[in-house]
C-alpha cells in the first residue's frame, strides 16, 4: 500500500506471558513474564548464556518460543513475522549495505514497504539524517564512516519506518569505550524523541543502569529481578543480582534480633546494625551483600562493629581508590574510598573496617541464591 510516510507514534505496550524456549532438551528461557509500558526503555541484562539474546530474537519474530505468549498492544503476535509485528531491530554489527550510501541505507526500509512516493521518501530520509546528526554525510558509504556514525545510520534506518517496538542487540558492543558514552546519550535522546518502546540486550551493567527505565536481570534462563536501576542496585532481590550488578562481598553471618534492632554478625568478625533487613529478615544463618562504598575505615581499636583486615592491593580508579583487603579468616573484602581524602595504605598494612552506619546492605537466606 502506498501512502505518506507516517510520523513517529507513541510506543506500544509489550507483554511477555510465561515465555519459555527449548533448544532440543536444553532450556534456554524459563517462564519469563514481563509487562513493558508504552514508551518505556527496558534492558535485558545478564551474563553470556543467560537467555537474553534468545528472548530478544523471540520478541523480534526471528524464532518461535516453545511456550507462552508475546502480545503487542494486547494482540498475540507469537505466530507473526517481524514485518507483521511492526518491530525494528538494530544488530551489534549494524548490518548496513556496503554498496549503498547513507541515504540509500536509510531509504531501504521505506522503499521495501512502499511507504510513500519518491518525494515523500526523500523527505523522510532528510528528516532522519538531520535527526541522527549526520547532515552532510548522506552520500558517504559505510566504509567511510566511523563506528559511531554507522550506528546512527542503523538507528535511522530502523526508526524511519516508525516501528511500534525498537529492539537493540548489544548496540554498543562494537564501539570503542570512549565512543560508548556519546552513543548511550544519543540512543536515549532518540528513544525519548520518538517515544518508542525499546528493549535492549547487553551484558554491560553501566549501559543497563544508565540508559534504562527498568532492567530485567536474567540468569540461567530465568528472570531474577525486574525493577528500576536504583532498586536493582540498592535493593537486589537475589544474591545473584547483588553480585552481578555492581560489586558486593557476600558475607556469611548470623542474624539476631533484640527489642530495638536487627544485628548481623559476620563470620569474618564485627557486626552490622540493620534497620529493616531485606529481602530476608529470618533470624539465623544469612548472607549479607556489602558493596565497596558501604565500608569505612575505623581507627577505634575498641569499636565492636569493626573487623580486622590486611591490605592486599590498592588500585586507583579515577577519583576513587579500590582497596582489596584480606580478613583474618582469609575472606576477601573490597573497600572504595574517595582518593582525595584517603589515607596512605600499602600492602601488608593492618586496618580495621566496618559497614557504615545506616548502609543497611541487603540480607539473603544463608546459602540461598533466591528469596521467594
Amino acid at each position: 500500500m502506498t501512502g505518506p510516510v507516517s510520523s513517529p507514534a507513541a510506543g506500544a505496550r509489550l507483554e511477555l506471558e510465561s515465555v519459555g524456549h527449548l533448544y532440543g532438551q536444553t532450556r534456554a528461557v524459563s517462564d519469563v513474564s514481563l509487562r513493558i509500558e508504552p514508551g518505556e526503555f527496558v534492558t535485558l541484562l545478564g551474563p553470556s548464556g543467560c537467555g537474553k539474546s534468545t528472548l530478544l530474537r523471540i520478541l523480534a519474530g526471528l524464532m518461535q518460543q516453545s511456550e507462552g505468549q508475546i502480545r503487542i498492544d494486547g494482540q498475540d503476535v507469537s505466530g507473526l513475522s517481524p514485518a507483521e509485528r511492526d518491530v525494528g531491530i538494530v544488530f551489534q554489527n549494524y548490518a548496513l549495505f556496503p554498496h549503498m550510501t547513507v541515504a540509500s541505507n536509510i531509504a531501504y526500509g521505506l522503499e521495501a514497504r512502499h511507504m510513500g512516493n519518491r518525494a515523500q521518501i526523500r523527505a523522510r530520509v532528510r528528516e532522519m539524517i538531520d535527526t541522527v546528526r549526520l547532515t552532510g554525510l548522506e552520500n558517504r558509504y559505510p566504509r567511510e564512516l566511523s563506528g559511531g556514525q554507522q550506528q546512527r545510520v542503523a538507528l535511522a534506518r530502523t526508526l524511519a519506518v516508525s516501528p511500534r517496538i525498537l529492539l537493540l542487540d548489544e548496540p554498543l558492543g562494537a564501539l570503542d569505550k570512549n565512543l560508548r558514552l556519546d552513543m548511550q546519550l544519543e540512543i536515549k535522546r532518540l528513544q525519548r524523541a520518538f517515544a518508542i518502546t525499546t528493549v535492549m540486550v547487553t551484558h554491560d551493567q553501566e549501559e543497563a543502569l544508565s540508559m534504562s527505565d527498568r532492567v530485567a536481570v536474567m540468569n540461567a534462563g530465568c528472570l531474577e529481578q525486574f525493577d528500576t536501576p536504583t532498586q536493582i542496585y540498592d535493593r537486589p532481590s537475589t544474591a545473584f543480582v547483588a553480585t552481578f550488578v555492581g560489586t558486593a562481598c557476600l558475607l556469611d553471618a548470623r542474624l539476631e534480633r533484640d527489642l530495638q534492632r536487627f544485628v548481623a554478625y559476620p563470620q569474618v568478625g564485627g557486626g552490622i546494625a540493620l534497620d529493616e533487613p531485606a529481602p530476608c529478615s529470618r533470624v539465623g544463618a544469612v548472607r549479607v551483600a556489602v558493596r565497596p562504598e558501604q565500608w569505612e575505615l575505623s581507627t577505634d581499636r575498641e569499636d565492636s562493629w569493626a573487623l580486622d583486615a590486611t591490605v592486599e592491593l590498592v588500585m586507583p580508579l579515577g577519583p576513587t581508590l579500590i582497596i582489596d583487603l584480606m580478613a583474618s579468616n582469609g575472606a576477601s573484602l573490597k573497600l572504595a574510598l574517595p582518593r582525595a581524602n584517603a589515607p596512605t595504605l600499602t600492602h601488608g598494612m593492618p586496618v580495621r573496617v566496618r559497614v557504615k552506619p545506616g548502609a543497611n546492605p541487603p540480607v539473603f537466606l544463608g546459602g540461598a541464591s533466591r528469596i521467594d
